[in-house]
C-alpha cells in the first residue's frame, strides 16, 4: 500500500487531537516551525498540513497570530425521513442550543411578499413574524426569520421564543412541522448581520424552507443565515429495492 504523504499524516494527527477533545475550540495549534521540528519536515509540508485542516473546517489561521481550533461544525442531513430542529442539531455535537429574540410581531402577509407567496396567503392575512439569533454554547451561530400564518396558530407564547419553537409546538399544540423543500444561497454578511452575530465580515449560508403539517397545510416559512464555517448541510437519499 502506498504511504500517505507526510502532510496528510500530520493533518490526521491534529484532527484526532481536535476530535477527542485534547485540543478544544479556541486553543492555538503548534506553529509551522514547531510542526517542522516535531515531525522533521519542511516548512512547506507543515503549511500544507495546516491548510488541509482549514479546508476541512477544523481550524482558522490568522496572519501574525497563528492557527486556532474552530467550534465543531454541525452537519444536518436533509435527506433523512425525520428532519431535526436547530436545537437537536446542536445537541448532536454536545452543544447547548439557545435563542435570543430580536423581534416578534404580527404582520400582514403583504409586508413579507416572499413568505406570503410560499405560504399561499392573501395580502391581508396575518402572520406571526419571529426574528431570532440562534446560539450554540452562547456563541452566535445563525440568524433566523420565521413566518407562521395566524389562522393555523392563533396564539403564541412569546416567552418560549428564547427556547425551542418546535418543542413548544409539539408540547402545547401537538404540531409537528415537516419540511417540504429547501433552497440554499451563499452570500457575504452585511454590517447589520455582523453586528448581530458578533463577527467580522464572513461568508453566510442562507437556507430557506417551507414546512407543512397534516393534510399538507403550508404552516411555516423560515429563512436562516448560518455562519458559513459553523454549519454544513448534507443531502442523502434512499433508493427503493
Amino acid at each position: 500500500m502506498k504511504k500517505a504523504p507526510l502532510y496528510i499524516t500530520i493533518a490526521q494527527d491534529l484532527m484526532e487531537l481536535i476530535q477527542n477533545g485534547t485540543l478544544r475550540s479556541g486553543e492555538q495549534l503548534m506553529t509551522e516551525a514547531q510542526l517542522c521540528e516535531k515531525y522533521q519536515v519542511s516548512r512547506m509540508t507543515a503549511n500544507k498540513a495546516l491548510s488541509t485542516l482549514v479546508a476541512q473546517g477544523y481550524i482558522n489561521r490568522t496572519a501574525g497570530k497563528g492557527s486556532f481550533v474552530l467550534e465543531p461544525k454541525v452537519t444536518k442531513d436533509i435527506g433523512a425521513s425525520n428532519i431535526s430542529s436547530f436545537s437537536r442539531d446542536m445537541a448532536s455535537v454536545g452543544k447547548n442550543p439557545g435563542a435570543i429574540l430580536v423581534e416578534y410581531r404580527v404582520m400582514r402577509a403583504e409586508e413579507a411578499p416572499l413568505a406570503a407567496e410560499r405560504l399561499q396567503l392573501a395580502k391581508q392575512e396575518l402572520m406571526h413574524y419571529i426574528f431570532r439569533i440562534r446560539t450554540s454554547d452562547n456563541v452566535r451561530i445563525a440568524l433566523s426569520h420565521t413566518h407562521i400564518p395566524c389562522k393555523y396558530l392563533p396564539a403564541l407564547d412569546v416567552t418560549i421564543l428564547e427556547g425551542s419553537l418546535y418543542e413548544y409546538l409539539d408540547q402545547t399544540y401537538h404540531i409537528h412541522p415537516r419540511v417540504l423543500d429547501y433552497n440554499f444561497n451563499a452570500l457575504l454578511s452585511n454590517k447589520k448581520q455582523q453586528e448581530l452575530l458578533q463577527t467580522e465580515s464572513c461568508a453566510l449560508l442562507k437556507s430557506s424552507h417551507t414546512s407543512t403539517i397534516e393534510s399538507d397545510i403550508l404552516f411555516e416559512y423560515t429563512e436562516t443565515y448560518y455562519v458559513g464555517n459553523r454549519y454544513t448541510y448534507h443531502f442523502s437519499r434512499t433508493t427503493e429495492a
